[in-house]
């Protein structure tokens, strides 16, 4: 019996401090792991809307052959294949490039 008390007091007088020190001692912290910064904001620049874009000599007016070579020059991409014709289809690639859909046909 003496050995079993004796026995209960050295647990108890090991075992208090451990359970006490284990309470008191912080668990050891993890340094945070450096997150990657955003990436920046892509600002893209307005540019100013140019009223005259036919106005290729910049003298504020535009001519008849500026506004010749300004249709001529849409028609150019619009005529895909290059044959000198504009085609519905040519037309609605067209119109989907620049609008984002290509306009209804007009009802006759």
């Amino acid at each position: 019996m003496k050995a079993a008390i004796r026995a209960v007091l050295m647990l108890a007088i090991v075992a208090v401090p451990v359970v006490i020190w284990a309470q008191t001692t912080q668990a050891p912290v993890t340094p945070p792991v450096a997150a990657t910064p955003p990436a920046p904001p892509v600002i893209v620049e307005a540019r100013p809307v140019d009223p005259l874009p036919l106005d290729l000599d910049g003298d504020g007016v535009v001519t008849a052959d500026e506004h010749a070579a300004g249709a001529r020059s849409l028609f150019e991409h619009m005529d895909l294949n290059h044959d000198n014709r504009v085609t519905r289809e040519e037309m609605a690639t067209f119109q989907r490039q620049l609008l984002g859909a290509a306009l209804p046909p007009r009802a006759p």
